[in-house]
């Protein structure tokens, strides 16, 4: 049986979740992408996605072929935004990862779509994410599936911005009407 799932990470998965990392680094670099290197993410960032519950993989042929990471944790720089949500509570997207191997097959937007049900079934009004000026397939993606791009922000260390994005979810509005 060779079906597709998504579900959390699990602790024994770290090596697998490594590798996969240091692949799509080597991809970034080569493509002249500094957005991640030999230091972020790590080991210790990772293992804490897991321990936390908010890492999430894409199986596919009983391998991990992409990884998520949805939480609450927004940067200090996001408060720089000009939401067009901002009531309710905010899915933040992080990591979002899809093996070199496997890109182009649709996982990227297989766990965007699974991040915006999460939300939904959650009860948050908007999901926001950032990505950075270098990564051109993100910055073409999400604009496809509906986020509108809020602004940009600056980290340490990285050469480029990083520009934000934005979707308001319907269904969550209704469910945060009827709280």
């Amino acid at each position: 049986m060779s079906g597709n799932k998504i579900r959390k990470a699990l602790r024994e998965e770290i090596g697998e979740i490594m590798e996969l990392i240091a692949k799509c680094v080597q991809v970034m670099q080569a493509g002249g992408s500094d957005q991640w290197d030999e230091s972020y993410p790590n080991r210790e960032v990772i293992g804490l996605d897991i321990e936390r519950g908010t890492l999430y993989v894409y199986i596919d042929n009983e391998a991990i072929a992409g990884i998520i990471v949805l939480d609450e944790n927004q940067a200090e720089q996001y408060g720089e935004i000009r939401w067009s949500q901002e009531q309710g509570r905010h899915l933040i997207m992080h990591r979002l990862a899809v093996h070199p191997e496997v890109q182009g097959k649709g996982i990227a937007r297989k766990l965007t779509a699974f991040a915006e049900e999460h939300a939904v079934n959650c009860g948050y009004s908007s999901i926001r994410l950032d990505t950075y000026m270098k990564n051109t397939k993100a910055l073409s993606l999400y604009p496809r599936l509906g986020y509108e791009r809020r602004g940009e922000v600056s980290f340490p260390g990285r050469t480029a911005n990083f520009p934000v994005f934005e979707k308001v979810l319907e269904g969550a509005a209704k469910l945060d009407g009827q709280a």
